[in-house]
């Protein structure tokens, strides 16, 4: 499966943010991340490192 987890870095701590995501939508400073299930999230925030191989994508909130 090609499913990740999305981890949100704040402060300097790494939180899971989603599992099983399969789509994200970045416009502006909004993320909309979809899931495996349909279920539908939004962070304001920037992708600062995607890990295609270890499934994870890491992101840091904006204020």
């Amino acid at each position: 499966m090609c499913e990740s987890k999305v981890i949100v870095i704040k402060n300097g701590k790494e939180k899971i943010l989603m599992e099983d995501v399969v789509r994200i939508e970045v416009e502006n400073e909004i993320l909309k991340l979809y899931g495996l299930l349909g279920d539908v999230k939004e962070v304001k925030g920037r992708i600062v490192l995607m890990d295609l191989v270890g499934h994870k994508i890491f992101v840091e909130e904006v204020e």
